[in-house]
């Protein structure tokens, strides 16, 4: 049995079907991008039409209801971080923070023993990150 010859050029063996019309077609006369030999394509070309997005980007209700609520959210917990700082300075109470966004370090610190709970929380904030890191590194391999 010897290998169908492409129905196009006739030369080289055909190793693709295309999808429009059924010919088999070797590589040269194939584009593989829409699965349709190039006599298929020549056509498709002079009845042009614009193709449509299979998904319209909508905004529903819901996303709306959902960024709001984060963004209200988001709100109240700065306007409670800032209400209990100023609460705990005025009480003689310590405290410390760090709040990472991305690669920008968001430090937070009041009261006498501000300074060492700062550190303390830079100290924990690199062993959770190497810590990450190693996890990460882990399921990778």
């Amino acid at each position: 049995m010897t290998a169908p010859s492409c129905a196009l050029c006739g030369t080289r063996i055909a190793t693709y079907v295309c999808q429009d019309c059924g010919r088999v077609v070797c590589s040269n006369c194939f584009d593989p991008t829409r699965w349709i030999c190039f006599e298929c394509q020549r056509k498709s070309r002079s009845s042009v039409r614009p193709i449509e997005p299979a998904i319209t980007p909508t905004s529903s209700l819901v996303t709306w209801l959902f960024f709001g609520a984060f963004a209200i959210i988001l709100l109240g917990v700065m306007l409670m971080t800032l209400g209990s700082l100023s609460n705990l300075s005025m009480n003689g109470v310590s405290s410390g923070a760090i709040i990472l966004i991305g690669p920008i370090p968001i430090i937070l610190g009041t009261g006498q023993n501000s300074l060492a709970l700062v550190i303390s929380a830079v100290f924990l904030t690199v062993f959770v990150l190497l810590f990450f890191l190693f996890l990460r590194k882990r399921t990778t391999e």
